[in-house]
């Protein structure tokens, strides 16, 4: 691992403390938050990109045109992210709804991606025997701070979960690091386990980019 790489690996989130209760009693609270400020973030961009690339049409003059292509691309890069947002917390909506909130701890961290993807384990009960990922709903690449000591998880490891950090009150969502390497827990889960991933949209494997 090069300097760079451990650097950013160490890069741990300021996040203030959450408005909602981070003690596994408030996932609503969790979800409604996160979907507030994932609308507040593009509300407070997309419309600017959008009076730029509009403006090129209403004054039609040639030397707006470098301001319009940035006020288009802007608008799509701003659309495509609040998109992946939305459907990161759409995700973890749809396995709250299923699974019961478990505390975890400890947590190991194993490694990030520039993709804001976390790399980790978690250390409790025997240990997870493979490594997970987990993507930020709000696509922070940073590990938010206390992950460490434990987090609120709901899920099912080989399928997939989405968690809680108590404090910062960041919401994840997980599955295994390499689908395919936990394919034989999968296959021993037993028709509860697999119907239940299957009403929690984790019987397959989710894109984190």
């Amino acid at each position: 691992m090069t300097e760079p790489d451990r650097r950013r690996d160490n890069l741990v989130s300021n996040t203030p403390p959450a408005p909602y209760a981070t003690d596994g009693t408030d996932f609503r609270g969790a979800l409604r938050y996160h979907y507030v400020v994932a609308l507040k973030k593009f509300l407070k961009f997309f419309p600017v990109f959008l009076l730029l690339w509009i403006q090129l049409f209403v004054f039609k003059l040639d030397y707006l045109l470098p301001v319009g292509i940035i006020g288009f691309l802007g608008a799509m890069w701003t659309l495509m992210i609040f998109g992946s947002r939305m459907i990161r917390v759409s995700k973890c909506w749809r396995i709250f709804r299923v699974y019961p909130l478990e505390f975890r701890t400890p947590v190991e961290k194993y490694g990030m991606e520039s993709t804001h993807t976390l790399y980790l384990r978690f250390g409790d009960q025997g240990g997870t025997p493979f490594t997970l990922r987990a993507s930020n709903t709000m696509l922070r690449g940073r590990w938010p701070a206390g992950i460490t000591d434990g987090v609120w998880y709901a899920g099912d490891e080989p399928f997939g979960g989405a968690f809680i950090v108590p404090g910062g009150g960041e919401l994840l969502f997980q599955q295994p690091k390499d689908w395919a390497e936990a394919e034989e827990y999968r296959n021993s889960a037993g028709l509860e386990r697999i119907e239940k991933a299957g009403r929690a949209g984790i019987k397959r494997p989710a894109h984190f980019k």
